[in-house]
């Protein structure tokens, strides 16, 4: 499975071969739905674990010594996070580049 979250927060390219034009479609479509995704589809442990994991860049040892959990437990709230995530953007992914497809064909009628 692809880790869509991993590249959206390091800002890497999601497919090698699309065009610069759809390479950045893409990137500001899922980059403009993860915020959501965070708020509204993680528990709140799942959401700080995340942040302070990918956003803070905090080791998995020291959010658990922040938040007074075990290591291995951040480590779940972190896994489980990225799979909802992961999941979500794919989806995300898949409808956006179906959607820019319908508007190239579209666009070359005229």
């Amino acid at each position: 499975m692809k880790d869509f979250l991993e590249e959206c927060v390091a800002g890497k390219d999601f497919f090698e071969d699309d065009s610069a034009d759809e390479q950045k479609i893409l990137s500001r479509a899922l980059s403009s739905v993860l915020p959501q995704i965070i708020k509204n589809e993680l528990t709140e442990r799942q959401s700080i674990c995340l942040r302070l994991f990918y956003v803070h860049g905090k080791s998995q040892t020291e959010i658990a010594r922040e938040l007074k959990l075990s290591q291995p437990t951040v480590s779940r709230h972190i896994n489980s996070a990225r799979v909802i995530v992961n999941k979500i953007l794919g989806y995300c992914l898949y409808s956006v580049k179906k959607a820019n497809e319908q508007w190239l064909k579209i666009e070359q009628q005229y």
